[in-house]
């Protein structure tokens, strides 16, 4: 007579369960980096050092699997970014923020740049993660621009044309234009996005 597993057999499984999601979403964010989002599981499973049978086992479709990757990866976007602390100055923060969106942006690759360029035209579960994408980055722009904006010593909204700005500076497409087309380092680009921010946020305060 076959025997249920105790809580130890049960937690050790999902654990190893865990550790296999993991190493197959870690692997898809490489391959999604690289090739976009025409990423194959099986590409993805030989990535990972697993077989095509356990990437399906763990997310059923391909589809599914690459949308996982993706929405854990925007989930945890912000989450190294630096948070303007109370002797935080425009100058300070906003170079060392704008440096790690930069390199983010770099790290996250090809997928991520086509999931913004294809936008609506994308379906199903990668349809529903660009449209996250989407809405947080908005989200995103528009904090960043308001923090600046204070931090300037305003207290007002800042202009619309301020915060388009901000949304260029804060684009994947900036990064890409720039790292891949013309060569340049994430830093320099940083340096670049800063100065050219910096200078219009002084700007747009002293009107």
């Amino acid at each position: 007579m076959a025997t249920l597993p105790d809580a130890a057999g049960v937690s050790l499984l999902h654990e190893q369960r865990q550790v296999a999601r993991d190493r197959i979403e870690r692997a898809a964010w490489r391959v999604l980096a690289a090739k976009g989002l025409s990423a194959t599981a099986e590409e993805v499973a030989s990535e990972a050092g697993v077989s095509i049978r356990t990437v399906f086992r763990h997310y059923g479709t391909r589809d599914h699997m690459i949308a996982t990757a993706l929405r854990t990866q925007l989930f945890h976007y912000a989450d190294t970014l630096p948070v303007p602390q109370r002797d935080a100055t425009l100058e300070t923060w906003l170079p060392e923020l704008l440096c790690e969106v930069h390199r983010i942006n770099a790290e996250m690759g090809r997928a991520y740049w086509e999931m913004a360029a294809l936008g609506d035209t994308l379906t199903g579960e990668v349809g529903d993660v660009a449209a996250e994408r989407l809405a947080a980055r908005t989200r995103f722009v528009n904090v960043v621009a308001r923090g600046a904006w204070r931090l300037a010593g305003n207290r007002s909204r800042p202009p619309a044309w301020l915060v388009d700005l901000f949304a260029i500076h804060l684009s994947a497409f900036t990064t890409r234009e720039l790292v891949s087309d013309f060569g340049r380092s994430v830093e320099e680009v940083a340096s670049m996005s800063s100065r050219l921010l910096i200078s219009a946020v002084r700007s747009a305060s002293s009107d």
